[in-house]
């Protein structure tokens, strides 16, 4: 016999023990975690309590088990029903289940469906299921129905659209992203930053009838009996499930993190390239696609031993205006069979991904309803929701569009073998279908019953679900990735940044701030950043977000931050021409280094404030009791960021644990830190800095922290309108010794060195502020007399009051005594091994009054 028979047998035996322990009146679901106690009265069984098998986390509730509510405000609970048949604990594959068969009460109004059926499950974690089936006749509905619905004097938290509801250790929630939650604990939805969310009304149906004190439910909205896979007709709920961490003393949200982790897809890394900004590649032929744009990104991503593993075409490989079918391929002297380029891309050493709009976004409606396609909207529906204006798109619960679809998808997944879809414009709506709610929920059935069948056709295929979707952990189970839910790429002009580069890295950021790191707007999302499509790294003429001035170091700290948020999806929008040989070994590092340590890069937390407000942040990872953490400070000031060492950043291991840290980008250097597991620990950040570093058990191997020398001495005079400076610029090697003047407005600044004019090196201008940079390395070894004036410059409206606040700095590379390494092909270019960044405030942030003066429109 093999051990897992074994098992199964030992598994058995414990079950029926449990089964034949209690009381007549009493049913114990129960394992290794957790028990959950089921007790008979007044003709029904209710969930009385749950808690942790080994003591503990013990949870009371008063349950009505579900509550069925009908378009004409009818509701009914298990209290107006009571059980058909004898309720026992059975065993079937490994698992202890609960059968439940309820029939309507004599006194109970006809409306009420006639008998409903309640299953509990419960295999081997430290969670259960329960899920209902109401037979139902086929034109039936319902509006409303509540799978889980129960009080508790124990404080709920949490709960919304997706999302879970937390009471002390425990989670509660639904195997389905589109579930509602709420509970009287003050519940409030999640303000999460979305910036294109697909709302709808859901015409107050989500407002409890019957409110109770300490009351929780989880509900959706089912509609029409569907019929079944047996041919019965009827309603199916979504299953709902709650559980503890399998450790005691963890809390709800690694609970969750838990759950979620074993019904998901297995995370993995997904490095790819999309011609999406990148004109050249739009040709999908094997010359231009493959020969060309494929084998160029081989070449130089092979030197460091990455390979890609999709080229994908976005929107514009489908024929779009005259198909026969829903996503049939393009095919003329810029787009070969995709079998061809399928083909021609395996036999070089990758294979094929391929973008498609679910409902047709894109494609022409005009011939769609030519050829028997249903629109999503009716002539005369209110279109006036922001998301519902825009392009039109089909009916995904079309039967003929929908058979059209399958038909397409066997062919890519089969024919073709394509390994990545990217999904796009998921908007999960028609105005054919009953109510907006009910439509949402049918059209969302429809969308994951699609991606099952992706699954079917291949079992390997990467699924990135992009716009439409929203932050509820339960997309995971259906999808590998999910959209940040922002712009498709963007430049922040929030703060003050040299390099464009830095503003898209900050637009980035302050998106993910706003929902995963402000209390004052929401709790964050029980949702790692890694499991986050954000956008890749752009290289290209088109939406490049660089000047093409910008530095190497400011490219490779772009770089590196877009691979230390842990993003599992990597996408590459580049042109390879663009790219010289210093600008690829520092992506091919950085890509070998993220791909390497992507199950070390799976639990990405962000820590730390508001990029956008040039406040210190960073992102730490914990995995297995190691780390590995990003810090940024967009700022010019060095800022101090306090790391957590514990459970909000999904810290697992024991306390008072010594750990050590080592820096390995942009430098390699053991730190001499003590670090102590359950205590909060300090990481200063020089200005304008992006440092990776990783955590590990262990006494540090270095007692002492490598420091450039202090800035020489400077001094400054102000005055209304100008400052003066005197620096001295030391005689050594510098990687940077810039003098950047920040104004706080759109002003221009007059400056001179030792009495000569000088044009800054660069300047950038936001709506709040412009920047100015002036390069002082050629002054190497000699003092400066600085002179600068505050003037209109080339703006033709003054700041407010002709006034304008500013700041000075100077920021250098200095070099330090380092130890020569050779670079480790396994982490990112150490772009300054032998350099140290440091800051130094010349003027602190001072009002000037603009020098007038002749303004031009330029």
């Amino acid at each position: 016999m093999r051990s897992g028979q074994l098992i199964t047998v030992a598994v058995f035996c414990l079950f029926t023990f449990f089964a034949y322990a209690e009381p007549s009146d009493v049913l114990l679901l129960k394992n290794e975690h957790i028990e959950v106690e089921l007790r008979s009265s007044d003709g029904t069984w209710n969930t009385v309590r749950m808690a942790r098998a080994t003591g503990g986390d013990s949870l009371e509730i008063s349950s009505d088990e579900f509550e069925i509510l009908l378009f004409d405000d009818s509701r009914f609970t298990v209290d107006d029903y009571e059980v058909g048949g004898e309720a026992k604990i059975s065993i079937e594959e490994g698992k202890q289940i609960v059968r439940i068969s309820y029939k309507r009460k004599a006194a109970t109004s006809p409306k009420a469906p006639e008998t409903v059926e309640v299953v509990y499950e419960l295999g081997g974690g430290a969670y259960f299921h329960k899920g209902l089936f109401i037979p139902m006749e086929e034109g039936d509905k319902i509006d409303r129905l509540q799978v889980a619905r129960f009080s508790t004097s124990a404080k709920a938290s949490r709960g919304g659209f997706g999302e879970a509801i937390f009471i002390n250790n425990w989670f509660f929630g639904v195997d389905y992203p589109g579930f509602y939650s709420r509970h009287s604990d003050g519940f409030k939805e999640p303000d999460y930053y979305y910036r294109w969310f697909y709302d709808i009304d859901l015409d107050g149906r989500d407002a409890e009838f019957s409110p109770r004190e300490g009351l929780v439910t989880l509900f959706h909205f089912p509609g029409y009996a569907q019929k079944q896979s047996d041919g019965q007709w009827g309603i199916s709920s979504k299953r709902f499930v709650a559980g503890l961490s399998p450790k005691k003393g963890e809390n709800a949200e690694l609970a969750l993190l838990d759950y979620i982790s074993k019904t998901r897809k297995k995370p993995r890394s997904f490095l790819h390239y999309n011609n999406w900004y990148s004109p050249e590649a739009k040709a999908v032929t094997v010359e231009t696609f493959v020969n060309k744009v494929y084998k160029s990104l081989k070449e130089n991503l092979g030197k460091y031993g990455v390979e890609l593993d999709a080229m994908v075409p976005d929107h514009g490989w489908e024929n779009s205006k005259t198909f026969k079918s829903i996503l049939e391929p393009k095919l003329d002297e810029d787009h070969d069979p995709l079998t061809e380029i399928s083909e021609a891309l395996r036999k070089n050493g990758t294979e094929l991904g391929i973008w498609y709009a679910i409902d047709g976004t894109n494609q022409s409606t005009e011939h769609g309803l030519e050829i028997g396609y249903a629109p999503a909207y009716v002539e005369g529906f209110d279109r006036s929701k922001r998301w519902m204006q825009g392009k039109a798109y089909f009916d995904i619960l079309d039967p003929k569009y929908i058979s059209d679809l399958k038909k397409s998808l066997r062919f890519l997944l089969v024919d073709v073998k394509v390994n990545y879809i990217k999904h796009d414009f998921n908007h999960n709506f028609t105005s054919n279908y009953m109510t907006q709610r009910h439509a949402r929920e049918k059209c969302l059935d429809t969308t994951l019953e699609l991606l099952e069948y992706e699954l079917g056709l291949n079992a390997e295929v990467f699924q990135n679900y992009t716009n439409g979707a929203w932050f509820s952990p339960w997309w995971l189970q259906f999808a590998d990735t999910i959209w940040m839910m922002s712009g498709d790429s963007g430049g922040s002009g929030d703060w003050p940044q040299l390099s464009l580069r830095e503003g898209a890295t900050t637009y980035r950021d302050k998106y993910f701030f706003e929902s995963f790191n402000n209390p004052e707007r929401c709790i964050r999302p029980v949702l790692p950043i890694a499991n986050f499509m954000t956008h890749g790294i752009l290289f290209s003429t088109r939406k490049p977000f660089t000047d093409f001035k910008d530095t190497l170091h400011d490219w490779s700290n772009y770089v590196v931050m877009y691979f230390a948020r842990g993003t599992m999806l990597k996408e590459l929008y580049i042109t390879p021409e663009l790219l010289d040989d210093d600008h690829w070994k520092v992506l091919g590092m950085a890509c070998n280094w993220a791909v390497r340590n992507q199950d070390r890069l799976v639990n990405t937390v962000l820590i730390g404030g508001d990029a956008s407000k040039g406040e210190v942040y960073g992102y730490i990872s914990w995995v297995d009791g190691r780390a590995i953490l990003t810090v940024r400070n967009p700022d010019r000031r060095e800022q101090t960021l306090t790391i957590p060492f514990d459970q909000t950043v999904y810290y697992r291991g024991e306390k008072r644990t010594a750990y050590s840290a080592r820096a390995v980008y942009p430098f390699v250097e053991q730190m001499p830190w003590k670090l102590v597991s359950g205590n909060d620990f300090l990481v200063k950040v020089p200005g304008d800095s992006v440092i990776v570093y990783e955590l590990e058990p262990g006494e540090p191997k270095s007692g002492i922290e490598k420091a450039p020398q202090p800035l020489p001495p400077f001094k400054s005079k102000i005055e209304m309108t100008s400052f003066e400076l005197e620096i001295i610029v030391p005689d050594e090697e510098m990687k940077r010794y810039d003098l950047l003047i920040q104004p706080w407005g759109k002003v221009g600044v007059a400056l001179t060195v030792n009495g000569q004019a000088v044009e800054p090196t660069k300047a950038v201008e936001a709506k709040q502020w412009t920047l100015y940079a002036f390069n002082l390395r050629e002054y190497r070894g000699r003092t400066l007399n600085i002179q600068a004036k505050i003037t209109a410059g080339k703006y033709e409206t003054p700041p407010k009051n002709s006034e304008v606040a500013l700041q000075a700095w100077l920021v250098a590379g200095r070099r330090i005594d380092a130890e020569a390494k050779r670079q480790d092909r396994n982490l990112p270019f150490a772009i300054s091994q032998n350099y140290r960044r440091i800051s130094q405030e010349l003027v602190p942030r001072t009002t000037f009054q603009i020098e007038p003066g002749k303004r031009s429109s330029s």
